[in-house]
C-alpha cells in the first residue's frame, strides 16, 4: 500500500508507533540555499529540522539513512546524533568540487540496523539526475531507492518511508518492489508533481 501525505514529516512522525517502519530511506535539505518553493534552506533552518527529525525517525524506524550533507555538518552530527554506521554513496565524479578537486562520493548516515539483511556499507549508482529534474531542486536517481528496497524481500510486509519525498521517485520505486510505503512532502507542489508522477508511472504499468 503506497500512503502520501503532503505535511510537515514531524508531525507525520510523532502520530506513528515505536519501530512501525522497517527503513526510512530519505534525503532531507542540505542546508546549502538549494531554492524549494516553500522551504527557506539556511543553515540556522537545517539545524532546527535535524533537531526535531533525527530522534523521531530514529524513533519510528528499525533503520534509518540519509545523506550527511556536506562534509562540514559530520562533526555537529557526530556531537549530537552520532550514528551507528557510515556508508558511501559512490556516485562517480559529478563535476562538484571537493576540498582536493572532484567529489565522487557521499557520506550516508546509518541509525539502527535491519537484522535480517546484510547491507554492503559501498553503493556504486552513478547520480543521473540533474537539478531541477522533475521540477525539484535535488532529485535522487531511481536506481539509489531501489538498490536499498531490492534488498528487504526477505522482511515479511516490509515498510518503507520517505520522510522528503520530493519528485515522487522513492513512492515510484517502492511500487515497483511491492512494498507498503509512507512518502511525505510539505510542499504541496512537489507533493502533487510526485502524486501524479506516479499515478501516470501505474498507469503505465497496467496498459502493459
Amino acid at each position: 500500500m503506497i500512503n502520501l501525505y503532503n505535511k510537515d514529516c514531524i508531525e507525520v512522525l510523532k502520530d506513528m508507533k515505536d519501530n512501525e517502519i522497517d527503513l526510512c530511506l530519505t534525503d532531507p535539505p542540505y542546508g546549502v540555499n538549494l531554492k524549494y518553493n516553500t522551504y527557506n534552506d539556511n543553515l540556522e533552518n537545517w539545524y532546527n529540522l535535524m533537531e526535531k527529525f533525527i530522534p523521531e525517525a530514529k524513533r519510528v524506524s528499525r533503520m534509518l539513512v540519509f545523506p550527511s550533507c556536506s562534509i562540514n555538518k559530520l562533526k555537529w552530527i557526530y556531537d549530537n546524533f552520532p550514528p551507528d554506521w557510515l556508508m558511501s554513496w559512490n556516485k562517480g565524479s559529478t563535476g562538484h568540487a571537493a576540498y582536493i578537486g572532484f567529489n565522487d562520493w557521499e557520506p550516508l548516515l546509518v541509525y539502527g540496523k535491519l537484522k535480517e539483511v546484510y547491507f554492503h556499507d559501498v553503493i556504486r549508482v552513478s547520480n543521473t539526475e540533474k537539478m531541477g529534474n522533475y521540477n525539484h531542486p535535488c532529485p535522487k536517481p531511481t536506481k539509489w531507492f531501489h538498490w536499498f528496497y531490492t534488498k528487504l524481500n526477505k522482511i515479511e510486509n516490509a515498510k518503507v518511508m520517505d520522510c522528503f519525498m520530493g519528485s515522487g521517485t522513492s513512492a515510484i520505486t517502492a511500487h515497483d518492489n511491492n512494498l507498503d510505503y509512507i512518502g511525505i512532502e510539505l510542499d504541496k507542489e512537489y507533493f502533487e508533481a510526485a502524486s501524479k508522477r506516479l499515478k501516470q508511472h501505474q498507469q503505465q504499468l497496467t496498459i502493459f
